[in-house]
């Protein structure tokens, strides 16, 4: 009887809870044009209940009450959380992301609205990260932020960048800025995937580098990775295979040019038959062996095709799972990335795997791990080598290789060391690094967080070369292992409170890090089993074997600590009247004068929230910035402070048998240097115009860098060598602008154009003792901290010009020198300073349309006005023997201005002043990236249960215009941070087909 009476209990709880759920519907329109936006995820707050907007931007979803929220999000603009509170139509007008002043960006030990902004800090989309061909995420930032100078090392496979923010400060302390992932200091091997990263900002002045003290003065790039949402678990995959050949290629020259080389040489020894007819020289009496019996084979072997494939490849695989709850959110991904080069054995595979995860425990307490794991093999090929001769081939008859194909050029076949059977450069490198947190959510505004970092490192680096008949060369190996170990600690408050119309936001932090390194090498020779390789390094197996490693900066163990107590104070009043303030207080093992405070300070102001702008309908943004700060440079050698003794060797004569004595004396004295220091003042204009569909940034900088550290030599009647001692100034100034357009915005097209402009200058201001210049370091005051310093090449001397030449010590056909010291003749006070590879100013062009379900992308890179030392030009060789690549060089009959004469008596080891052929122009224009795209409609995708796909074309590095690639040379961005194009591996171009999915 008491179960009857419940049922309409039952019956009537169950009336009331369904009879509070209700159908919400609306409209979703962009709130620029008014036009709908398909596609909106609709999501009921705090549930996994949500619907997506049709075609017309419409939507329908029943709620469980009044109470509830929704949320609305779609990519390119702002979420809006809307509560239901009685509605049953809820119309939305999403701001497009480019008007979001309350965007929030992340800066040094927390984030900030983009509005309360008040140093030089630059961010880059997550689409920009998203694609990127490359091993590297930091290309992303390749002419996309201002004032950041970058360039591909090389073309070889996983091959980094060398970057510059705002120019070089310091001689022997590094330039390069530091990497934080997630609030931690990463190192410079940023191995992971562009998917599984949110978000990059570059701090570029020292009012927002300056809470990073001693590690802020070359620039702070903050890079955020991606983390779970609430809601249902949704996987991605993202792919992409390349298809990659040389970015240019050197014009090999052909058998009849190297035989009019060789009759040319034959003139110059003998010349009266400059006139006398080709046909008249007996070429075959002036040819080795194997030359002649090329010759009449009929031989013209391509030595430069021969040692590439047809074409390389470059692939990855990317694997997604994001999702939560109310409590837990996660997000897991696996990555694959593969780059095989175009040159036979050299590639590049790396495997990770990432792994984040937060917790909500409560109200008060929140927690979370963030795991990054990484695997990578890269195998180093054997760069080209362009001194072979096409008369000869690399095989025999039988097609077997020959192992010394012209005894004229005795060099060895250079296909051999491209057999992983014979060379092998293999580096293996594994990664950990694993972020725990907790943060105490004490009171609304107020949070106590503590971080730990543990970051793992082992390399092993092996090397080996095996002999090879008829090679008179032995069997060689090497491997070196580096175990690396570092934690991080990071203790911080942070406090954000309105009152009124003031906002204060506030950090405290301490951070405490040590780093330990140990290096093990080891070498053999004359392997008694070459499948060991580097394996079996041990007496019994290998003679002359060594522990001394060949690199003297390889010390074999390393440790360093790290102490810092900093702290932040942010103020707003009226949100147009801003102010931040930081301090931080470093101490590093690694010096000396081990302590040292780095202070800034920033004031902004919006003009466009004052009344007196409000008539002026055209600017929708106008903010002016002025900062002022001192960061600091410890990125010196653990223990170069400390005094030093170095091995040294006497021999004595005891009777009749000489004696060697080994001994050791002090090679450096022991220093006090304190740190270096970069003063940067810098003046900022953020500004919007027309609703902000244009929309940019104006910066200007001055630094100044103090006691730089500099390694001073003593006279060799010292008992001492070396010093270290802080006597280095340095300056720089320049100019960034970025300017955002929207061009056309309506409901099926929509266009953008993003352009970046960066300009600056450097110099050395003083340098030890004094002095104007250091030769031997190429250290100038008034001229920037790297230049090319050589004789500087007029031309050739001609004809006409036969007895000026003599004065010279030359003759119609040679170098013609620029005198600069007067002095009759050419010598060492004759060399200059003939030009930087820092350019005088780089820009990108980045431009964006889509249409319906249609996207294309542009992005053009400039770098303009750098030298670059081309090596492939120094290969000349006078005496005729190494000359390959075709040249214009002089004969009485062809006055050329490029290349001197043919000379039997220099050779080109031998030839000193062949190096003022290798500087030129470096500038060169790029069209880095065209990229074509097309996303299936929703009604398509929904049929076979998937949320998005989208497929894609991609030509990455099609198209370069230079005066380097013109001359038929490789793509002048591959040179090293001195800017040496050397003759290794050229940078590919690439076309890929591409696909993104999301479940």
């Amino acid at each position: 009887m008491k179960k009857l009476l419940l049922i309409p209990l039952f019956i009537f709880c169950a009336i009331q809870l369904f009879a509070q759920e209700k159908t919400i519907t609306g409209k979703i329109t962009d709130g620029d044009t008014g036009e709908p936006l398909p596609g909106v995820n609709v999501v009921v707050d705090g549930t996994q209940q949500g619907t997506v907007t049709d075609i017309d931007g419409n939507y329908s979803i029943p709620v469980p009450s009044d109470q509830a929220s929704l949320v609305f999000s779609f990519i390119g603009y702002n979420s809006e959380t809307v509560a239901v509170a009685g509605q049953s139509v809820i119309n939305i007008k999403l701001i497009p992301e480019l008007q979001a002043l309350d965007e929030v960006v992340v800066v040094g030990y927390g984030t900030m609205k983009k509005s309360d902004l008040t140093g030089a800090v630059s961010s880059i989309r997550e689409e920009d990260i998203k694609s990127v061909k490359a091993s590297n995420a930091v290309e992303a930032l390749q002419g996309k932020i201002a004032g950041v100078d970058m360039t591909r090392s090389s073309g070889r496979a996983g091959s980094g960048y060398n970057i510059l923010i705002r120019g070089e400060r310091s001689f022997s302390a590094e330039n390069d800025p530091i990497y934080i992932v997630d609030g931690i200091d990463y190192g410079s091997n940023i191995n992971i995937n562009p998917n599984d990263i949110a978000s990059m900002e570059v701090l570029k002045d020292a009012s927002s580098t300056a809470i990073y003290g001693s590690r802020g003065a070359n620039g702070v790039i903050l890079i955020t990775t991606k983390k779970g949402q609430q809601g249902k678990a949704t996987i991605s995959f993202n792919t992409y295979y390349g298809y990659t050949t040389p970015l240019g290629k050197l014009k090999m020259g052909t058998r009849e040019d190297y035989l009019q080389i060789t009759r040319d040489l034959y003139r110059t020894n003998n010349p009266t038959y400059w006139d006398t007819a080709d046909s008249r020289i007996n070429v075959t009496s002036l040819l080795y062996p194997e030359e002649i019996e090329g010759l009449n084979n009929g031989t013209d072997f391509d030595w430069i095709d021969a040692q590439m494939k047809d074409h390389g490849s470059q692939q990855d695989y990317h694997l997604s799972i994001t999702g939560g709850s109310e409590k837990t959110t996660y997000a897991v991904s696996i990555n694959h990335f593969v780059e095989d080069n175009f040159v036979p054995n050299d590639y590049y595979k790396r495997y990770s795997i990432k792994a984040n995860v937060d917790s909500k425990v409560n109200k008060y307490f929140e927690m979370g791990n963030s795991t990054f794991l990484s695997h990578s093999i890269q195998n180093q090929g054997q760069g080209i080598n362009y001194n072979m001769i096409p008369l000869v081939s690399a095989y025999d008859s039988l097609g077997n290789l020959i192992p010394v194909p012209n005894s004229r050029v005795p060099f060895s076949n250079p296909l051999i060391d491209q057999d992983p059977d014979y060379r092998t450069n293999e580096v293996y490198q594994t990664d950990v690094f694993s972020t725990f947190y907790g943060q105490l959510n004490i009171m609304p505004g107020l949070t106590f967080r503590s971080s730990f970092n543990l970051d793992l490192g082992f390399n092993r680096t092996g090397n080996f070369s095996d002999d090879y008949p008829g090679l008179a060369r032995q069997s060689t190996a090497s491997v070196s292992l580096l175990n690396e170990y570092k934690w991080t600690l990071i203790n911080q408050i942070n406090f954000d409170k309105t009152v009124n119309e003031h906002h204060i936001m506030t950090t405290v932090a301490t951070e405490t890090m040590l780093s330990r390194q140990e290096r093990y090498y080891q070498s053999g020779q004359d392997l008694a089993l070459s499948d060991f390789k580097w394996y079996a390094l041990r007496t019994s197996a290998a003679a002359n074997l060594s522990i001394r490693d060949p690199n003297t900066d390889h010390l074999p163990f390393r440790k360093n600590s790290q102490v810092s107590f900093l702290g932040r104070l942010h103020y707003g009043y009226k949100g147009k009247y801003l102010a931040t303030f930081t301090g931080r207080y470093d101490g590093a093992s690694q010096l000396r004068e081990k302590w040292d405070f780095f202070p800034s300070a920033s004031i902004a102001w919006r003009l466009s929230e004052e009344s007196f702008m409000q008539n002026l309908n055209a600017i929708s943004n106008l903010k002016l910035r002025l900062g002022y700060g001192v960061t600091g440079n410890q990125s010196v050698r653990p223990y170069s402070s400390l005094g030093g003794i170095s091995e040294y060797s006497m021999y004595y004569e005891f009777g009749t048998t000489e004696t060697e004595i080994l001994g050791f004396r002090t090679a450096r004295l022991e220093t006090s240097p304190r740190w270096e220091s970069t003063a940067v003042t810098n003046l900022g204009l953020d500004f919007g115009l027309v609703d902000n569909k244009i929309s940019g940034t104006i910066e200007l900088y001055q630094s100044k860098t103090t006691d730089i550290l500099q390694y001073v030599t003593l006279p060799p009647t010292s008992a001492v060598t070396l010093v270290t001692e802080n006597i280095g100034e340095t300056q720089g100034k320049g100019i960034e602008f970025t300017l955002r357009t929207v061009n056309v915005s309506t409901r099926d097209f929509k266009w953008t154009t993003d352009f970046t402009f960066a300009s600056s200058t450097e110099e050395i201001t003083f340098l030890a003792g004094g002095i104007s210049q250091d030769i031997a370091n190429r250290w100038f005051v008034g001229q920037p901290l790297s230049v090319h310093y050589d004789w500087d090449m007029i031309g050739i001397w001609q004809t006409d010009e036969a007895e000026e030449a003599a004065v010279y010590d030359a003759e119609p056909g040679d170098l013609k020198i620029a005198d600069v010291d007067t002095v009759t003749g050419i010598g060492e006070g004759d060399r200059m300073v003939l030009g930087t590879p820092r350019p005088k100013w780089t820009g990108g062009l980045n431009s964006t349309m889509t249409y319906k379900g249609f996207d294309l992308n542009i992005f053009v890179y400039a770098r303009i006005g750098q030298m670059i030392s081309d090596a492939t030009e120094v290969m000349w060789s006078p005496d005729g023997r190494e000359n390959s690549i075709v040249r214009d060089y002089w004969t009485p009959n062809n006055p050329s201005n490029e290349y001197p004469r043919l000379n039997p008596d220099l050779t080109r080891s031998g030839w000193s002043r062949q190096t003022v052929l290798r500087y030129t122009d470096g500038s060169f224009v790029k069209i880095k990236d065209i990229t074509l795209g097309y996303t299936l409609p929703r009604e398509l995708t929904n049929k076979i249960m998937i949320s998005s796909a989208r497929v894609y074309v991609t030509a990455k590095n099609a198209i370069v215009f230079s005066k380097v690639f013109k001359k038929g040379r490789y793509d002048p961005e591959g040179v090293n941070s001195n800017g040496d194009l050397g003759t290794g591996l050229p940078i590919p171009k690439m076309y890929a087909v591409g696909l993104n999915i999301t479940f």
